[in-house]
């Protein structure tokens, strides 16, 4: 309830009271007369947390560059539209944290950061291992085993007309040797054949057996063939040989071997021969020669 001029208003134990009408005072002699204030019921009131409502958006730079304060408070904010923002745009601004979306996105995060510890790891172990690896082959220097034949001899040959070689037989003296000083090796799967002109004349095998370090074991093959029939190049070739006197043979041979460096690293080679040894026929010695393997490739 307002009260205007001229009105009265009751209040309890019957008294009343006259609302009494404002005089304006007589201006002061020199200065221009003012309007009379405004009553306290009729001025406008504006609440300090909401400005009026602006005209339109397009004085929003003027106001920016007037610099007026906008109101912020812990339960809302005005923006210059007069739109206030309250609990409401709080937790819109961080509903996101508690999103589903959002929880995903860390347990990724997380999930990457592990991997990436992870296989910085393995990467340092393996770098640590090859470096290992790398300084006990040069402060050891294995060296690869071989085999070599050290003696050979023609014990018989027989060739009839017909090209065909009846009898022969060849002594061999093979010696498996290991030049490592701190591994032993092992040999299998060896085999040596004897052939003339490409023809097989003998096949010879062994059982695995190992080499201690810095030894070697020698072993004696019997290469014993009869009834060998040679093709026409072969019966050329052995008719020429016997006319001159030397009778060439041919050898070709592979062995597996296997040891350890340091006791940790497994290196394996394959170590072959070829070779071609020339016997004086009828004696059947063997001239000079050089027989022995070479590691050439790694299985």
């Amino acid at each position: 309830m307002s009260l205007h001029r001229g009105d009265t208003k009751p209040l309890p134990g019957g008294v009343v009271l006259h609302q009494q009408e404002r005089t304006p005072s007589p201006p002061s002699p020199g200065k221009p007369p003012t309007s009379p204030p405004e009553d306290d019921h009729i001025r406008p009131w504006h609440s300090p947390r909401r400005p009026p409502r602006l005209a339109s958006l397009s004085n929003a730079a003027s106001l920016q560059q007037q610099k007026l304060p906008v109101y912020n408070t812990m339960r809302g904010t005005h923006n210059y539209d007069g739109e206030h923002t309250g609990r409401h745009g709080y937790q819109q601004q961080h509903q996101h944290l508690w999103h589903p979306q959002g929880r995903r996105a860390d347990r990724s995060g997380c999930l990457r950061w592990t991997m990436a510890v992870v296989f910085t790891v393995l990467a340092i172990l393996v770098l640590l291992g090859a470096l290992s690896v790398l300084l006990v082959v040069l402060v050891l220097q294995p060296r690869a085993p071989y085999l070599a034949v050290m003696t050979a001899r023609l014990d018989t040959l027989e060739y009839d007309q017909q090209g065909v070689l009846d009898d022969a037989q060849l002594s061999l003296g093979v010696v498996a040797a290991n030049v490592n000083a701190h591994a032993a090796v092992t040999f299998s799967q060896l085999e040596l054949r004897l052939s003339f002109n490409d023809t097989a004349i003998a096949i010879l095998r062994a059982d695995p057996f190992v080499v201690p370090p810095k030894g070697t074991l020698p072993l004696g093959y019997v290469a014993p063939s009869s009834a060998v029939p040679l093709d026409r190049p072969g019966r050329a070739a052995m008719e020429a040989a016997l006319k001159r006197g030397v009778v060439p043979f041919r050898v070709n041979g592979q062995a597996r071997t296997r040891f350890k460096v340091g006791g940790l690293v497994a290196v394996k080679y394959w170590t072959r021969l070829a070779c071609e040894i020339r016997f004086a026929w009828p004696t059947g010695a063997a001239l000079n020669f050089t027989c022995n393997s070479k590691a050439r490739s790694r299985y």
